[in-house]
Parts: C-alpha cells; structure tokens; sequence
C-alpha cells in the first residue's frame, strides 16, 4: 500500500511537476514574447517621437522660409537706397542673426552695414546663381557658433534684381518643448554626416560628435561603428546603449533640413518599459502562486486564459492608442466612471494641453478644464457619473486672458463598451477661423454684391442721363439740318454729354485696375506750378457757372519740383476740388492750402488741403465715404451726377503712395479733406537765387499769413519788405514813401480783397505816383481772363498762387533789375497745318475710319485708309520711301493687328522705316497698354474716343520736327 500510495503520490507529483514545468514553460514563452513584444514597442515609440521631433524642426525651418520669402517680396517694393536699413530693421524684428543683400552684380550689403560679396560666402549660393530659394548647409558661422543661411531670389516687376540671405543660429531651434520628450526624460541631438554637434542638448556640452559621446557613456566601439555605419548609408532605427548609467535606447533618424543630418534621441528604457512593469510583475505573482499554491491544471489553465486575454485586449488597446496619437493630432482619455479610473492617456495630451499624463491620472477633471469645457455642462458631468447615453460633441475656446493666445478645442464624448467612456481632444482653431474667414468672406461677397446692384441701379440713371441727351440732341439735329445754330447747338450738347460719359467710363475702368492690382505708380519729375496751374485751368469753367470763388491759402513752397507720378497727383487733387465744387452752392467758397514739411534731405511731406462750405455731411456717411460704389442718399445730391469711385479711386492711390488721407465735414456748413503725401525730391541742383540787398518791396494782401510769409522770403534776399492788409492803405504807405523819396522798387498786390481789389488799388497807384514803380497782380486764378483790364490798370506783371520761391525771386530779378533767367515771353502756338501731308491710316471700324478721314482731309491732308495691319504693311512696301509722313495704327484689327504691323514696319529695312512716325490711335488707355505700343516701336499714343486737341497736338509735334529736320 505505502508503495501503492508512494506510487501515487510519485506520479501525482509527477503529474504536478509535469503541469508545472509545462505551465512554467508556456508562461516563460509568453512572458518572453509579451518583453520581445514591448521592446519592439519601444523601438516604435522612440521612432515615433524622434519623426514628431524631426517635424517640429521642420516645421520651424519651413516658417523661417515661408518669413523669408514674405520679407523678400517687400523688400522688392523698397528702393535701393533704404534697403540695408530695411535689412536692420528685419534683423532687429526676427530671430535671424543677419540679413545680407546683394545685386544680380554680386555685390551687396548686410543688415549690420558691412559690404558683402557673392564670391565670399562661405557656402554653395544658389538664389543668386540659379533664381531659385534654399538653405545652407551648417557651417561655424561669424558669430562662432553653428549657422545656416536661408537664400531667396528678389524679384521686381518679374525680373530678378538681386537676392536676399538671412543667417540662423542654429542652436536657436533648440527649444526644451522640442528637443526633450516623455516628461523631460528623453534628450534629442543633430549631427551632420560626420557626427559632429549641430544641434546639442543635455549632457552633450563638452563633447564635439556623438561617437565621443558615446564613448564618454562607456559605450564600446562596435557601437559607435555600427552608428557611423548606418548614418553612412542613410538608414533609421534604434540601438541599444547606455546613457548616464542606464540602459538607454538610441534612435536614429535622417532629418529633411538641414539636408544631410541626423536626429538623434536617447530615453532610459525603464521610461519606455514603464507600462510594462504591471504586466511583468503580473507573470512573475503568477509563477509565485503556481509554485506555492499548487492549482489545478483546469484553475490554471482558466487563470492563464484569462490572463492572456486581458494582456491582448490592454496590448492591443496600448498600441491602438499609441499609433492614433502618433500620427493623428487627437489627444485621448480612457475612464471607467465605476471605479472612477483612467484606463489610458495618451502621451501626446502635454502638447495639446498643458496636462501630463500623470496629472491626468491623478485628476481627469483637470483635462476638461484645460480644454474649456466648464465645470457645470450636463454631458461632462454625465461622462464622469456614467450617464452618458450618446456621442456628443463640444466646442470651447481657451487662451481668453490678455497675454495668452487664443486657440479653440473640440471635445468628443463617446460611450464605449465594458461601461467605459472614450473622450478625444483636438485642435480646432485652424477650422474655426476657417469657417469664421468663410463667413467674412461670405458677408463680404454680399455686401459687394448688394453695393455693385445699388451702383448699377444708380448707374442705370447716371449712363442713361448722357446717353438720353446724345441720342436726344442728335434726333434734333437730324431733324433741323438746314437750322446750322441749332445744329451747332445740338452738337455742343452731345459733346458735353459726351465727355460726361467718358468720365463715367474712366472712373470704373479705374476702380477695376485698382481692385485688381493693375495699377502701378511711375517716378518721374513733377512741375507742381504746372501740375497746379492744369489744375484749376480744369475746375475755374466748373466754378465760374456757379460764380464760385476759389482760396489759395498757402505759404511760400520752398520746392517746386518733385518725383512722383504725376497724372495720378494730379488726380487726386481734381477729384477732391471738383467734388468740392460739385457739392457746394452757387456763390460758395472753395480753399486750397498747400504746405510742406522736409522729412529728410531727400524727401519732404507735403499736405494739401482742399476746404468747401458746401453741403456737407452726415456722420453715418463718413464712415462709410472711401468704400466704392458709395453716395449719400441725400436729396440735395439728386441732380449731382457722380458714381460714387471718386473718392474711392483717392484713397487707394493715396495708400499706393504711401499718404493718408482725412475727412471732416458737418452737415450744412461743408467739408474739409486733407490728404498728406510723401514725396521725394529730385537730385539737387546748385540754385542761384538773386542778391537783391538794399531793394525795398511793399506786399499788399488782405491774408496776414501770406504776408508775413513773402516777406520772410524776401528779407532773406536781401529786400527790405514791409507789408499792408488793405488797398487805402497801401496808396497811403507808398505816397508817404515817396514823400521820403525812398520809394519802393516793386509792390505785389494780391488781386481779390474787400473793399478795394487790387485792381483798382493799382488804378489809384497810378493816379497817385505814375507808373515808375513795377506792381505784380497775385491771384489764384488763370490771369489771362483779366490780362487786359490788369494791364489798363498798370499792371506789370504776374504771379499765381501757391507762390513758389523761385517763381518769385525770378519776377523780383526780371522787375527790378531787368535781368532774366530763361525765357517768359509768351507765344502762341502755331497753327496746324495739314495741306499735303500724307498719312496712312489703319481702321477696321467703319465708323471710326470714316470719322478719323473727315477731321484729317477737313485739314488738308491726304488720307489712304486700310482696314487692319496686313494691309497698312503692304501699302507701306508698296509706296516709296517718303511717300507717307505719318502713319495712325489701330491695335486690335482682324489678320495683323497694330503691333505686329508696327514691328514688321521697323524691320523692313526701308530707308525710312526707323524714322516714319507711327501712332497708335486705341481704347486701350492703361499705362501698361501705352507701353506695349512704344515697346511695338510706336512713336506715341492717342486714346479713343479721340479728343480733337490731343490729337492736332501730337500730329503738329511730329510734323513739326520733320520739319525742322528738313530745314537742317
């Protein structure tokens, strides 16, 4: 029995022996591939970290390029002399170290004031070389740490004038948010193909490469080989090292820039293996109670089953999570609200967040507080009690404090199985102001388009109006053919209407060019005397209809001559002075005020101001005054024709020449716009003014200031001026003078004052005292419509307002000692003369054709007319040299247009063929338009609808030259 029983309890022994090295054996396996399993997982998660890190450098790297660029296309509106202060101010307000600038010449300078040269850079240039951007690679830079330089081409009206390098630190990327991870236990470096430093970190500041490093961490060579292999080939992957004393990982991953790098990463793998010491510790408890408790094969084998299934669903659940945060921007939570438990965190909730993974599990509630979802929200409260039922979605912005930035998160609560809840975090301010910027733009769209349907309304009208008069008038006209006055009258209306019309048409075509970004300012010398004196030559027909009278209320300009573009100037002057006459009554008064202020000694800030005492207007309308299509709905306005582009068409030039314009302006007692422009000044030029010491002058003005101020500029020649605000006295003060005899050499008498106007105040001069003394009239106005009456009156000569000091020291020089500068007489010009002049004229409108041969032939001249420039060419080859003296060429016409014939003309190789006049006679206005036909070849440029002046002008300069040429 006892054999039987020792038997037994051999075999039971047996038995358990067997089940237990069998169990031992199947749990050893499994814990073997569940550790194999985990260290692959953690190789995946240091790869996984290290691309997150090589992107985040990337990105940054990518902002720097995309600033670079921006910097560069505005350094391309810069002019050459401001571009190195430009480049210090970009300096000063980036993280580049320096800015450097060099020419399509290879000569430049940087933003620290340095000359820089292409051939000098100590790197492979290529924005310069290629016209193309890029980055350099790392070099020891003049700062002595490590650069890199950023290269872009500069680009100006598609050509390429020079290129833009913007050195970068390179250790400046090296943020601890970016370059340590898992909780600051991970460190992160980048090395260049030899293995040396570019970018350190922690434990690295005494050593050059990363194979010293290694070595320093009592790493063997084989090691350090197998890396400086992998690096060699370009591979990525993860060794196993030891760092700071510690098993470690080493990840190894090639980095996009700096092209040629490395990223590498070290983190402890206890810190990689921390999730998988609960599991470890699981098996090993297991192996304790199968060694001590003796289970049953079935109890073990239920438990063992169990247990595996636990591990695969945490394992697959681990990896899942893993895998979602790495590669998608949602951050995760896993919660049990039965034992109020967080099952999982995903590592990347720091960065979306603020919160850690610990500080999420020591208290989930802080997630939601970071994410904005408050305390009190019914489905927050129902994913933590377990009541809820449904998915739902929730949207909050944070970041609301002064200094803090504004983002928006969005949060997913999800019910899950097994009563556990899922919440996913992400990101959603990109998407807001997405759909925030579609709404604006939606608005925006409606709005123009609400604004364009009130314009064409209103334009219905406006367009009609004319349209309804020309169409009118020319029926009167044909009805009343043998009535020449009314036919005359009739044509004068159509042309009013006409040119009306025209203005209409000008000022949307010029509202659509700048909407567009089609204009473009030009720099050349302005005349302002000039500029001015067109300018009122155009209002005074306007303001004399309505017996308007215009204010020059402007001190002496020291500079009459500028650099700017001058049509469009101009154009802002007409439009704020016409609209100024537009909208005030018969009878009103009108100012203009012209001061300047010197900025530096080449440029000055001039201000003009244009003042009415009109209609005015309303608070509600200002602020909307500068938006297109815009006219107050006014009922005094009701007859004013306008399209609500003028002063939209003003403020944008006004913004293309770096000015401001204002706007002030009460209902019924009128407006004040004052518009102030930069300009610069051209090359200066040694100016020779008159010494006119012991001269004496008597200025007679009824406006103090303008008084003091001649005066000033006088005494500073040398004259000694005294000044009277009214005409009686000033018949008194000269009399009294020449009582004395010490009479005044010259007396400037302003033409418009009260009681007494300067012209009879020069009447009861000359009665009194004879006519020895030179008086000048000074006016705002065109002294030619009182040429004739001022000189009856002993006028001598004149002066225009705004005084211009070299305008009036020149008149003092000419009248008191007869000496002049250049040339003031004043000639007509010579009439047109077109008998026998032949031109060739190209047309392929019948209309057109027809008109542009009346007006020549009605002139003398001798007309062939072809219909497109095929034929203009073969009648040009067919004739002999000398035979056309003038060639008009239409642009668009059908087979050949105007530009293609021009250039097949200069190519020809006639005699003649570079010097024949040919002038494009076109719709096509645009400045861009008018320089595609001189590039043709064109010798000038008329515009359709053709004005009658403009085009007898171009032909006499043309025709006159020929002429002088033949008399040479």
């Amino acid at each position: 029995m006892k054999a039987k029983e020792k038997k037994k309890s051999g075999a039971i022994l047996a038995v358990s022996a067997g089940i237990f090295v069998i169990a031992l054996s199947i749990s050893s396996f499994f814990l073997l591939q569940i550790i194999g399993r985990m260290n692959q997982s953690a190789n995946q998660n240091l790869l996984t970290s290290s691309r997150v890190i090589s992107e985040g450098l990337n990105n940054k790297i990518t902002l720097d390029r995309e600033l670079l660029s921006a910097l560069t296309e505005l350094l391309a509106l810069e002019e050459n002399g401001v571009i190195e202060e430009t480049l210090r101010e970009y300096a000063d307000s980036t993280d580049f170290f320096r800015f450097a600038y060099i020419d399509m010449e290879g000569e430049g300078v940087d933003s620290e004031g340095n000359a820089v040269y292409a051939s000098d850079l100590p790197f492979d240039e290529i924005a310069l070389s290629k016209g193309t951007d890029g980055m350099s690679a790392p070099y020891h830079g003049a700062s002595g740490r490590i650069h890199i330089t950023y290269q872009s081409p500069v680009f100006r009206e598609g050509k390429q004038i020079g290129a833009v390098y913007a050195d970068r630190i390179i250790d400046d990327y090296n943020l601890p948010t970016l370059f340590t991870f898992h909780n600051g236990a991970g460190s992160a470096y980048v090395v260049d193909g030899n293995g040396d430093f570019i970018i350190k970190s922690r434990g690295t500041a005494s050593e050059t490469d990363v194979y010293s490093y290694l070595a320093k961490q009592k790493n063997g060579a084989a090691i350090q080989d197998t890396l400086r292999r992998v690096i060699q080939e370009g591979k990525s992957g993860t060794l196993v090292v030891t760092n700071e004393a510690q098993p470690s990982l080493l990840g190894f991953l090639p980095v996009e820039s700096p092209q040629g790098c490395y990223l590498i990463t070290v983190v402890p793998r206890a810190v990689l293996q921390q999730e998988a010491k609960p599991i470890i510790i699981m098996l090993c408890t297991m192996f304790a109670l199968l060694l001590l408790g003796g289970l049953s094969v079935a109890t073990l084998f239920a438990g063992r089953q169990s247990m595996k299934a636990d591990v695969r669903q945490k394992e697959y659940r681990e990896k899942l999570f893993g895998n979602l945060s790495a590669n998608i921007d949602f951050a995760f939570l896993l919660y049990t609200p039965a034992g109020r438990k967080v099952e999982l965190v995903s590592d990347n909730l720091s960065g979306l967040l603020g919160i850690t993974p610990e500080q999420a599990q020591e208290k989930p509630e802080r997630i939601f507080d970071a994410s904005g979802l408050p305390q009190g929200d019914a489905d927050r409260s129902s994913f933590f009690n377990g009541t809820l039922k449904e998915q739902t979605t929730r949207e909050s912005m944070v970041g609301v404090g002064p200094n803090e930035v504004k983002r928006w998160i969005a949060v997913h609560l999800i019910p899950a199985d097994y009563g556990q809840y899922l919440a996913v975090f992400h990101e959603t301010t990109e998407e807001h102001n997405m759909r925030e910027q579609l709404a604006d733009a939606l608005t925006q769209a409606q709005n123009s388009n609400r604004a364009r349907s009130a314009f064409f309304s209103s334009m219905s009208h406006d367009i009609r109006t004319p349209m309804n008069g020309i169409v009118g008038m020319t029926n009167i006209a044909l009805n009343n053919l043998d009535d020449r006055e009314k036919v005359e009258s009739c044509l004068n209306k159509i042309t009013g209407a006409s040119g009306h019309l025209l203005e209409l048409i000008n000022e949307v075509l010029d509202m659509s060019r700048i909407e567009s970004g089609r204009i473009s300012l030009k720099e050349e010398t302005v005349h302002l005397p000039s500029l001015i004196a067109n300018l009122l030559s155009f209002l005074k027909p306007d303001m004399d209809k309505k017996n308007q009278s215009l204010l020059m209320k402007s001190q002496i300009l020291e500079h009459d001559t500028v650099i700017s573009d001058g049509l469009h100037l101009q154009k802002i002057l007409l439009n704020l002075l016409s609209n100024a006459a537009k909208y005030t009554q018969a009878g009103g008064e009108i100012s203009l005020q012209i001061t300047e202020t010197p900025v530096d000694a080449e440029t000055i800030r001039m201000s003009f101001v244009v003042e009415d005492n009109g209609i005015g207007m309303s608070p509600a309308f200002l602020k909307r005054i500068f938006k297109p299509f815009e006219r107050a709905e006014d009922s005094r306005m009701s007859q004013t024709t306008g399209t609500g582009l003028g002063l939209a068409i003003t403020k944008s030039i006004v913004d293309m020449m770096g000015g401001d314009i204002r706007v002030q302006s009460r209902e019924y007692e009128g407006s004040c716009f004052t518009v102030e422009i930069p300009l610069k000044l051209p090359a200066q030029q040694a100016r020779e003014y008159p010494n006119l010491a012991g001269y004496t002058a008597l200025i007679v003005d009824d406006d103090q200031d303008a008084c003091e101020s001649i005066s000033l500029i006088l005494q500073e020649t040398g004259i000694r001026a005294n000044w009277v605000t009214n005409g009686p006295e000033a018949v008194e003060q000269l009399w009294n003078a020449h009582v004395r005899k010490d009479d005044y050499y010259v007396v400037i008498l302003d033409w418009k004052m009260p009681e007494m106007d300067g012209l009879e105040t020069a009447r009861q001069i000359r009665k009194r005292l004879g006519s020895e003394v030179p008086i000048l009239l000074l006016s705002a106005y065109d002294w030619e419509s009182v040429k004739d009456e001022a000189v009856r009156a002993g006028i001598n000569g004149f002066l225009t307002k705004p005084i211009f000091k070299s305008g009036l020291l020149e008149k003092l020089r000419y009248y008191i000692r007869g000496e002049k500068s250049k040339t003031e007489a004043l000639g007509t010009e010579q009439s047109l003369s077109l008998e026998g002049v032949r031109i060739l004229a190209a047309e392929d409108n019948e209309l057109n054709r027809e008109i542009i041969i009346e007006l020549l032939e009605s002139s003398g001249a001798l007309v062939d007319s072809v219909r497109n420039g095929q034929q203009a060419l073969d009648r040009y080859l067919n004739s002999s040299p000398g035979h056309y003296q003038l060639i008009l060429m239409d642009v668009h016409m059908p087979e050949m247009d105007g530009l293609e014939a021009t250039r097949a003309i200069r190519g020809s190789g006639r005699p003649d063929a570079a010097t024949i006049p040919v002038i494009a006679m076109t719709a096509d206005v645009f400045k861009e338009d008018i320089r595609k036909c001189k590039d043709a070849g064109m010798n000038a440029h008329i515009g359709k609808p053709l004005e009658i002046d403009k085009l007898y002008a171009t032909l006499r300069r043309f025709l006159n030259n020929d002429q002088k040429k033949a008399g040479m």
